[in-house]
């Protein structure tokens, strides 16, 4: 495999584990986290960049669940970081499709493009 594809397979490994929280000195790592934690914080993220009601809150917040209980296994696990990322793009996949049956037009947008600032943000910091 070609070292330009690793890098962006872990870039996008980051991203996916990365998203959905706030830089805090407070926050726990990734792997300390409960999966009902990381659904609060990726929830309460996306409450406040989304602009999301009180419906949409507790749609999100239930997929935001349903996903870090189907991430933790993952995360946990102490498979490599290519495996990783391969079963934990597939199931970013189907949130993000479910994602926009719950979010309106613009707030998918937003959602995307957030996705891709941190994207940008994290190469910057490799650099």
């Amino acid at each position: 495999m070609h070292v330009k594809t690793i890098k962006k397979m872990l870039l996008f490994t980051a991203v996916i584990l990365c998203i959905p929280f706030t830089v805090s000195a407070q926050s726990k790592s990734l792997k300390q986290a409960t999966p009902e934690q990381r659904a609060k914080m990726q929830t309460e993220w996306m409450r406040t960049k989304l602009a999301l009601n009180t419906i949409q809150v507790k749609q999100v917040y239930a997929l935001n669940l349903q996903y870090a209980q189907k991430n933790d296994p993952i995360i946990q696990s102490k498979e490599g970081n290519f495996f990783k990322f391969k079963k934990m793009k597939a199931l970013q996949n189907e949130k993000s499709n479910a994602l926009s049956q719950i979010l309106d037009a613009g707030q998918y947008r937003k959602y995307l493009e957030a996705k891709d600032q941190m994207i940008h943000n994290i190469k910057d910091k490799k650099q």
